[in-house]
């Protein structure tokens, strides 16, 4: 297959030995019922990969399976002969498959109603009508009578079976694209029609993907087409080397080669922001670390770094989708021995090990062995190997920009990276202003987010929602007037913009921030009131001239947050109740209550109503215009997801659906 590629189309998938590397697992005989063939584009099924072959018409399942699945005499002849079809195709006697199948067929009604059985038998007919490379007889095969087969197959499958049916009606679409009958055109909108009703079915199914992509490229439409390949997974890559071999794609070679270096660009940022980072804290470390120095995965993943930039594609993605989390999870474990000889280095013997996640131990004033988030050296090494080897994605503060649907004026989003940490949320006793609800106690986020850089302004909320409820009005002023559920329905909207536009992947939505969040981010880890003078960072009552005002207009805190102290209130997920004593990780409030939490106070509020503590609460329904929002980006809690991670802007744009699904 590779042969076949042009030399520039080459250079950007990888070199010949990678892209041998990939295939070579392809060939394995239990992967697939045609071997080698399996892999080979072709005119006929085979066109496909061999495990998708395999796993269909029972191939792979055993006789006592299949016997087990008969509730009657008749059902029980239809699996004998359904043996007998499925032995004659994997010998390649196509013929005697048929026929077997036929009187499988015969048994009638008895069939009908056993629907797996059913689905079996349509789909194996469907497969040896529709031909391949070893059945070319041109009176067996028949591409319009398999497309029925499929359908039917479909059909018997859909109630129980989601993915059977899936791939049923995959093959219905190829079999569609390659009958010799009707108008191409024709030809090509049925088979878009059963490939997407395969993906309605099983949204992951890669082999769909790729075939809705393929159709749409026959089609002329190529645009729509590039954009289906964004999706397919890093274990697609033999997907993305058919398409480069794909006589549809190659007549947009210029295309299809400029969306691959774009691809590649992407993944060339992503090692920058999340693997370069590690590398280089690495190799600055390995001097002081020796057994991090003979660690194979440090000096892995270091080589990976510095030769990133002359890697094709799917090189970069080989690493970045199963090595790089394997690299990592060495490096975990090796974390704690860093930790002590770099603690040694700067600090002299530390005489108790802190456990990540875990806040430390009170010491005495002016002890070597400080709380680390107050000593620098400290607090760059425990932070800073603790981001980079669970959920990195930029140093900390650092600014992404995201892309609003279509509209007029303002198109982006931007957002901060919020590094994983721990802190102390509420307030001591002493505080001016402090009440009661506000109870001192650890808190622990093992994992980072991303939180937008203003409150949600008129003009962004316009892009999305269809009005604008706010009683000041002006399009970099915040939005307000909006309840609760408002905020999360726009979160909804352009969590689904986003996951179309190939943005964020599945797993990643926005949403309001916990109070846990929120006051993580905004004291940036540290104590305090505010993080500056109250006159000079917020808009509140005393100053505000009884209006809000344009967003981002006073001082960002530390990690590049505008308006976390006043202009507008901000709701937040959370349920209201009372805080706990103790250590608490990833809290998310009561599961119920009547209230929900805002932070941040707002143009009317009283000074102590902007701290960073302060809780302010009301029923889900309220609107003002002293309250408005923020949305954090994250991923599913705990996962391993660098895969998963949120892409850089520059993917198409489809237009935002007017409600969300």
């Amino acid at each position: 297959m590779a042969a076949g590629l042009p030399q520039s189309t080459l250079g950007l998938l990888g070199s010949a030995d990678a892209l041998e590397a990939i295939l070579q697992p392809l060939l394995h005989p239990a992967n697939g019922l045609l071997d080698p063939s399996g892999i080979r584009i072709s005119p006929a099924f085979t066109w496909s990969r061999g495990d998708i072959l395999a796993s269909m018409g029972g191939m792979q399942v055993s006789m006592e399976e299949l016997m087990a699945e008969a509730r009657s005499q008749a059902q029980a002849e239809a699996v004998r002969q359904f043996q007998v079809a499925r032995e004659a195709f994997s010998d390649r006697r196509f013929s005697e498959s048929l026929e077997a199948l036929g009187r499988a067929l015969d048994i009638g009604p008895s069939l009908q109603v056993a629907g797996r059985l059913a689905w079996r038998v349509h789909l194996l007919r469907a497969l040896v009508l529709l031909g391949s490379d070893d059945n070319a007889d041109p009176g067996l095969v028949n591409p319009a009578e398999a497309e029925q087969s499929f359908l039917l197959a479909a059909r018997f499958a859909r109630k129980d079976y989601r993915l059977d049916a899936a791939r049923a009606l995959l093959g219905a679409g190829w079999a569609a694209y390659v009958k010799d009958t009707g108008a191409i055109e024709r030809r090509l909108a049925n088979a878009l029609a059963y490939t997407g009703e395969a993906l309605d079915l099983d949204g992951d199914l890669s082999e769909a993907q790729f075939q809705s992509a393929k159709f749409r490229m026959a089609l002329g439409e190529v645009d729509p087409a590039l954009r289906g390949l964004r999706w397919l997974p890093v274990s697609g890559a033999i997907l993305l080397l058919k398409a480069a071999a794909d006589g549809d794609f190659r007549r947009h070679a210029g295309r299809f080669d400029s969306f691959v270096d774009g691809l590649r660009g992407e993944q060339q940022v992503k090692i920058q922001d999340e693997v370069t980072p590690v590398a280089r804290r690495i190799r600055s470390w390995l001097p002081d670390c020796p057994d991090l120095a003979a660690l194979p995965a440090a000096r892995r993943l270091v080589d990976f770094s510095e030769n990133a930039a002359g890697l094709g594609l799917l090189e970069l993605q080989g690493y970045l989708g199963s090595r790089w989390r394997e690299d990592r999870e060495k490096l975990q474990e090796s974390f704690f021995e860093a930790r002590r000889m770099v603690s040694r280095e700067h600090h002299g013997p530390v005489p108790e090990q802190v456990p990540a996640g875990d806040v430390p131990v009170d010491r005495p004033a002016g002890s070597q062995t400080a709380d680390p988030m107050d000593q620098e050296p400290e607090f760059q090494f425990f932070n800073g190997l603790g981001e980079v080897l669970f959920t990195y994605r930029g140093a900390p503060g650092s600014r992404k920009v995201y892309e609003l649907p279509a509209g007029d004026g303002v198109a982006s989003l931007p957002v901060r990276w919020i590094p994983p940490g721990q802190f102390l949320r509420g307030s001591p006793v002493t505080e001016p202003g402090r009440e009661p609800d506000e109870t001192l106690h650890p808190v622990v986020l093992s994992q980072g987010f991303f939180l937008m850089e203003t409150p949600c302004t008129q003009a962004q909320w316009s892009r999305v929602m269809a009005s604008n409820p706010s009683r000041f009005v002006g399009p970099d002023l915040p939005v307000e007037q909006v309840n609760w559920e408002e905020a999360r329905e726009f979160a909804r909207r352009l969590t689904e913009f986003h996951r179309l536009s190939g943005l964020i992947a599945a797993g990643w939505r926005w949403d309001l921030p916990t109070e846990a969040q929120w006051e993580y981010a905004c004291r940036v880890r540290k104590p305090g009131v505010y993080h500056g003078p109250i006159d000079s960072v917020a808009w509140y009552q005393q100053n505000s001239g009884k209006r809000t005002h344009p967003v981002g207009g006073r001082p960002p805190n530390a990690w590049g947050l505008h308006d976390m102290h006043g202009n507008v209130a901000k709701w937040c997920l959370d349920w209201y109740g009372a805080y706990p004593s103790e250590t608490v990780r990833h809290p998310s409030g009561p599961p119920f209550g009547t209230f929900r939490v805002y932070r941040g106070g707002g143009w009317s509020d009283e000074a102590k109503c902007c701290r960073s503590a302060f809780r302010g609460r009301s029923v889900p329904e309220f609107r003002s215009s002293n309250i408005g929002f923020s949305l954090v980006l994250s991923g599913p809690l705990g996962s391993e997801d660098a895969e998963e991670a949120p892409k850089a802007a520059g993917a198409g744009r489809p237009t935002l659906p007017q409600s969300s699904r």
